[in-house]
């Protein structure tokens, strides 16, 4: 069993959020919750990190995974542009469980997976997250801490069981809110397209979309 940490999701201890930094500073991956589902992740800036979570979810290394920054200069700088609908859907629904998908900055190359045009990213409506990433200064990967083709796991518990000992620490923060992942909307086609249905519903979606 990985190594697993309790972090109070309202009022995370700073000493664990330290902590659990610290292994994403050393390039370590970890499972953690979102508002969403638990996810996996690593600094998008490590090789090997981002190559061990491949592996450890069996994932197809074409499919890009998704950034959570900690606020919109850090997401500044990870895209090329923020257009119009990205600006509406951004005021509407961020800090919360919406993805964009945007035309990728330069420094994007620097990533791992990171040789695609586009890149997926948003900022969690959760506090541990926000606190993870403020500590450790970089984005990290997000992707749903489960086997590719698994269900998704909403607790610190069956993130466990997916990966066993493979992971380098949990934070278990309780229960997560929603039961679904993100909403995952492409802004670099016009119309904007929502890709994946998620927590955020397509209506409400559309209704922002609608006001350009």
């Amino acid at each position: 069993m990985s190594n697993l940490i309790r972090i109070n999701p309202v009022k995370p201890e700073h000493h664990l959020i330290e902590q659990a930094a610290e292994v994403l500073i050393r390039g370590g991956v970890i499972g953690y919750p979102t508002e969403t589902i638990y996810g996996i992740g690593c600094s998008a800036f490590d090789a090997k990190a981002v190559d061990r979570i491949y592996q450890l979810k069996n994932r197809d290394r074409r499919k890009a995974m998704i950034l959570v920054a900690g606020d919109i200069i850090q997401v500044s700088e990870l895209v090329k542009s923020i257009p119009e609908a990205a600006e509406k859907l951004i005021e509407n629904f961020w800090p919360g469980p919406l993805t964009i998908i945007f035309e990728a900055s330069s420094r994007v190359k620097e990533f791992a997976f990171g040789k695609s045009k586009t890149v997926a990213v948003r900022i969690p409506a959760c506090t541990i997250c926000l606190e993870l990433i403020r500590e450790t200064g970089f984005p990290l990967v997000s992707t749903s801490a489960n086997v590719s083709g698994q269900p998704a796991g909403t607790t610190a518990q069956q993130g466990a069981e997916a990966f066993g000992d493979q992971l380098d620490l949990i934070v278990d923060g309780g229960r997560t809110p929603e039961t679904v992942p993100s909403t995952l909307v492409d802004i670099t086609r016009t119309p904007a397209r929502i890709v994946r249905q998620g927590a955020i519903s397509n209506l409400e979606i559309n209704t922002v979309l609608e006001t350009l």
